[in-house]
C-alpha cells in the first residue's frame, strides 16, 4: 500500500449492485463502499466500464418498471436515464477514473493467457496503471485468475475494518 493508503480499483459489477437495491450483493457493495470512504481509501474505476454502469443500470430500471407497471411511459423513460446518468456522476465523486491507451490494450492482450476475458483483462490493466492494492469484483472468474489481490465487497470488509484499527 502506498503510505498506509488502500488503492482499490471497483470492478463494474459492484457499482451496478450498489445502484440496484434488488440485486442480491446491494448490500455488501453499498457496505463496501461506505467503509471504504469512511477509511479514507483511494477508489479507482476503470474508464471504460462506465458506459456499462450506465447501459446496464437504466436496463435494470427499466425491467423493473415494465415488470411493476407492465408498460414504461415516456416520463418513466426520462426518470430512468436521469437516474444512470446520477449513478454515473455518483461514481466520478467517489472514485477516479484510470484512463486507458494502447499500452492498456497491449496489456490486456498479454493478460489473455492468464484470463481469457479481454474487458476484464482491461480491468486488470486498469490495476497495474493506478497500482491498485486491491480489485473488487463479484466476478468470481476474474478473482481465480487476477494478478492482483482480488476480492468480492464482502470479503473485502473486514480487511478495511482490520485496516482502520
Amino acid at each position: 500500500m502506498t503510505g498506509g493508503i488502500m488503492r482499490i480499483v471497483v470492478d463494474s459489477n459492484v457499482w451496478i449492485d450498489s445502484y440496484c437495491p434488488w440485486h442480491a450483493g446491494c448490500e455488501a457493495a453499498r457496505q463496501f463502499l461506505a467503509k471504504a470512504r469512511q477509511n479514507g481509501a483511494l477508489l479507482f474505476y476503470p474508464v471504460h466500464v462506465i458506459k456499462d454502469v450506465v447501459c446496464v443500470v437504466r436496463n435494470e430500471y427499466l425491467r423493473d418498471i415494465r415488470r411493476t407497471k407492465g408498460a414504461v411511459e415516456e416520463e418513466d423513460a426520462r426518470a430512468v436515464d436521469e437516474i444512470a446518468l446520477g449513478c454515473m456522476r455518483n461514481i466520478g465523486e467517489l472514485a477516479t477514473a484510470v484512463g486507458a491507451d494502447s499500452s492498456d490494450v497491449w496489456l490486456a492482450n498479454k493478460y489473455l493467457s492468464i484470463h481469457n476475458d479481454f474487458e476484464d483483462d482491461l480491468v486488470l490493466a486498469a490495476c497495474k496503471r493506478c497500482d491498485a492494492d486491491y480489485l473488487v469484483t463479484n466476478d468470481r472468474c476474474l478473482i481465480d485468475h487476477a494478478n492482483v489481490l482480488s476480492k468480492t465487497p464482502a470479503q473485502m470488509l473486514p480487511l478495511l475494518t482490520l485496516d482502520n484499527a
